[in-house]
């Protein structure tokens, strides 16, 4: 005569022995097994009973022991995913990881970028933000160059912090031996991850595309930052025109001798360099072009006249 048990009541969390994977230990979160593994390392403790499907009853006859060990057998519920018999020939004896995100958390892709990394990828733009940002408040109160200096170095700090995180991160994932190429960093952002992609033990395609984003991206901005940020300085800058017409015709009668009136674009560039052409009338009907030249950023310019 038989009857039928419950199973056993659910181990607590932790890595036991892989059912799919002999070489490798897998996550029991307390009632299910969950797609994070780790390799075996042997030397360390393992937990050494296999988790149950606590929602499916396993039977055995009263009176008989069930059995025990590495051959130990359970019903179809014991299986991990489709076709996969959970329990025959499992090994123990592997380390247990110990803190870091392979405790908690969601998994990371093996060989993927983590999230810090993308930003350390980015100090580009975020060098790019913090310059434009001070240019369209300080205008022409500064200079192109000190602007871009200040983003230069916000972004250098930001791209220390988060090139530390992103190594403590693949420290605690054991796909990097230690957290000493962070520094890297200070050279600059993409030469922190040059050194990461060299030393990471998971290391894809996609962490070499990184760096060549990054490459590509500090290369842009050297290319790009000082017309940009000097652009957004003098966006607010507003040209006053009725003064450099006045100006103007006050000079062609202190250098000529000829009272004349002067009409100038309602809204020329006025970046230094720039030049635009005004029309000077004189009182017999006369008149001749006049070509103005911004100096600097302060809105000094200088003026000449054609016939």
């Amino acid at each position: 005569m038989s009857h039928d048990i419950g199973a056993p009541a659910s181990p607590v969390a932790g890595w036991y022995p892989d059912p799919a994977d002999a070489q490798a230990l897998r996550w029991w979160d307390g009632s299910h097994w969950v797609d994070r593994t780790q390799p075996l390392t042997a030397g360390q403790p393992v937990n050494a009973s296999q988790p149950l499907n606590a929602t499916e009853p396993v039977s055995h006859p009263i009176g008989t022991s069930q059995p025990t060990g590495p051959g130990q057998q359970f019903g179809p519920a014991q299986q991990f995913g489709p076709a996969q018999p959970f329990g025959a020939g499992q090994a123990a004896g592997a380390g247990l990881p110990m803190g870091g995100p392979a405790m908690g958390g969601p998994a990371m892709a093996q060989g993927a970028p983590v999230p810090w990394a993308w930003a350390v990828a980015a100090t580009p733009l975020i060098l790019l933000a913090v310059a434009a940002v001070l240019a369209a408040l300080g205008g022409q109160s500064g200079s192109t160059s000190g602007y871009i200096l200040i983003g230069a170095l916000v972004a250098g700090l930001i791209a220390v912090f988060m090139s530390y995180r992103d190594a403590r991160t693949l420290v605690n994932a054991r796909e990097l031996g230690g957290a000493g190429i962070a520094w890297w960093s200070l050279l600059s952002p993409w030469a922190y991850l040059w050194a990461r992609a060299a030393k990471r033990s998971n290391r894809t395609n996609l962490d070499w595309i990184l760096l060549a984003a990054s490459v590509a991206g500090w290369v842009l901005i050297v290319v790009i930052a000082t017309p940009v940020i000097s652009n957004v300085a003098t966006a607010n800058t507003t040209f006053n025109r009725a003064k450099v017409q006045t100006d103007i015709a006050r000079g062609i009668q202190n250098q000529l001798g000829v009272r004349a009136t002067v009409n100038c674009p309602q809204d020329p560039p006025i970046h230094p360099g720039s030049t635009f052409e005004c029309i000077a009338r004189a009182a017999d009907g006369s008149r001749a072009l006049v070509t103005v030249t911004i100096q600097d950023r302060s809105g000094d310019y200088t003026w000449r006249t054609s016939q």
